[in-house]
């Protein structure tokens, strides 16, 4: 059945134009990722199944979800509700979903009827759902839903975007809008697999959507798709999609989560050991961690057993201050008319902080200056030459003695004290070892896919306790080599790691 519905769909590309070939082979799943998603499925022993597939393109997911109920489930009957209003892709979807009831009848024995409705899925649905607040009829739940929604960024004042609202902040993705209005209709019970932009894992801005996801459902499986890396010091690139299995029902005590992970469109699958729930999902956020092999899952496990965050050690990351486009005329060459020096990404330099003397900014708004304190500096968008994915630089404020106040690119990111007292040099550069080791550049990684380092998204890493932060900082102290193999060295005898 997967088979017939991806030729037919090769065909439909092969006859359009050139030009749009590409363009339009983009938005149908690969057949490797729709036996993938298909295999996610338990099927229920039931003898009538009703399916959704919002976004259906020309059937393919339907295609491969039918398919695995024939060979694996005991239904009799099955109802899919397609849509789809892309004119283009209709005929295509008419054409595998009868032919999907034809094998059903023959070779199973199974009645299936289909319907497609070419409308825009996510203001049918938001329309319904805010009907149903006042007890109007609406279409009966499903079984199953399945589906891999188009991507492209939905801004405001689009109708898609004021659907979701609720549930993000700024930009956000209309698959995310698809999933939203998805969950309405899975029947309790009902399980969800949904192909969604990787940004869901941990977008500070979709914490609103994860906990409307958590209140009505658990997650039960997750899978990565990984692009192998072509420098050895960085780590494997998340790709620009996940799948999740979601349930709709309260969550099982003592419930262990499945991960699985593969490089490409879904072949070569490693599966890992179920985990515990709350080791991948975050409780508060419901941001998702993403590993890839045991490797990484030990590598999770050691950290999370950390005693200490910044938070209990009185320590905060803080992003920096200036945007240097937004002041253009107040920036400086020399330290005129109350201009302060501003310290920039480009003044990191292997562990430490260089200031340049051509670089100084009138504080002309109070929120631009800051007192010239002891500080961990941390880029937020590390550059391909960086290597890492954590490029820190520590800076003490006797490296500018004639000056009270400073300023920070908001391209960096800076750890100090809470109380805002000065960080001694002990426990400056134990957080400096430990943010440079091997084990917290991969630990990092999987926090947080996206290349750019979100403050929010550290407040509460796990480190070692204070004790264990001033040893390792005393012995980089006393050996003044700053380099990460004497840091991942340093960081792994202290704690143990090696012999």
């Amino acid at each position: 059945m997967l088979n017939l519905a991806i030729r037919s769909t090769r065909k439909l590309i092969r006859e359009q134009a050139k030009e749009k070939n590409v363009r339009i082979g983009r938005f149908f799943t690969p057949k490797e990722t729709a036996a993938l998603m298909a295999s996610f499925v338990t099927v229920p022993k039931t003898e009538s199944l009703r399916i959704l597939d919002p976004g259906a393109g020309t059937g393919i997911l339907s295609a491969a979800l039918v398919e695995a109920v024939c060979r694996r489930g005991s239904a009799k009957e099955i109802t899919i509700v397609c849509y789809e209003n892309n004119a283009l892709f209709v005929p295509t979807l008419e054409k595998n979903l009868g032919r999907l009831r034809q094998k059903c009848r023959r070779e199973y024995g199974i009645a299936l009827s289909y319907r497609i409705k070419q409308e825009n899925f996510v203001l049918t649905k938001n329309d319904q759902y805010t009907l149903s607040l006042f007890s109007a009829e609406e279409e009966p739940p499903f079984d199953i839903i399945m589906m891999n929604p188009p991507s492209a960024p939905l801004r405001a004042p689009s109708p898609e975007y004021l659907a979701i609202s609720p549930f993000c902040r700024g930009v956000s993705d209309i698959a995310f809008a698809f999933a939203a209005m998805a969950l309405f209709s899975l029947k309790e019970g009902g399980q969800m697999i949904a192909s969604l932009p990787v940004s869901y894992a941990g977008n500070v801005n979709l914490s609103p959507l994860r906990k409307h996801f958590m209140q009505q459902a658990y997650i039960e499986r997750i899978h990565s798709f990984f692009r192998k890396s072509k420098d050895a010091y960085r780590p494997n690139e998340a790709k620009g999609s996940l799948l999740l299995k979601l349930v709709k029902a309260p969550m099982p005590r003592d419930f262990k989560i499945l991960l699985s992970s593969s490089f490409g469109k879904g072949k070569e699958i490693t599966l890992l050991h179920p985990m515990d729930y709350s080791l991948i999902v975050n409780q508060e956020s419901g941001a998702l961690l993403l590993p890839e092999s045991e490797v990484d899952i030990a590598i999770l496990s050691l950290v999370r057993s950390f005693p200490e965050t910044l938070s209990s050690l009185r320590l905060r990351m803080r992003t920096g201050l200036t945007l240097e486009s937004r002041y253009p005329t107040a920036l400086r060459t020399e330290a005129k008319d109350g201009a302060i020096p501003l310290i920039c990404p480009a003044d990191l330099d292997n562990g430490t902080v260089r200031p340049h003397t051509s670089k100084y900014i009138i504080p002309v708004i109070p929120s631009l200056a800051q007192p010239n304190r002891n500080m961990l500096l941390i880029k937020r968008v590390p550059a391909k030459k960086d290597k890492r994915h954590l490029y820190c630089g520590i800076y003490f404020s006797s490296q500018l003695p004639h000056f009270r106040y400073i300023s920070t690119s908001n391209k960096l990111n800076y750890i100090e004290k809470m109380d805002n007292s000065e960080l001694d040099s002990a426990l400056l550069y134990g957080l400096f070892a430990v943010l440079s080791s091997d084990l917290y550049e991969r630990y990092c990684t999987l926090l947080s896919k996206s290349p750019q380092i979100n403050a929010t998204n550290y407040g509460d890493l796990p480190l070692p306790s204070e004790q264990i932060l001033r040893e390792i900082g005393n012995r980089l102290l006393t050996c003044r080599l700053l380099s990460p193999a004497v840091c991942n060295s340093t960081v792994n005898k202290v704690l143990r790691l090696e012999k």
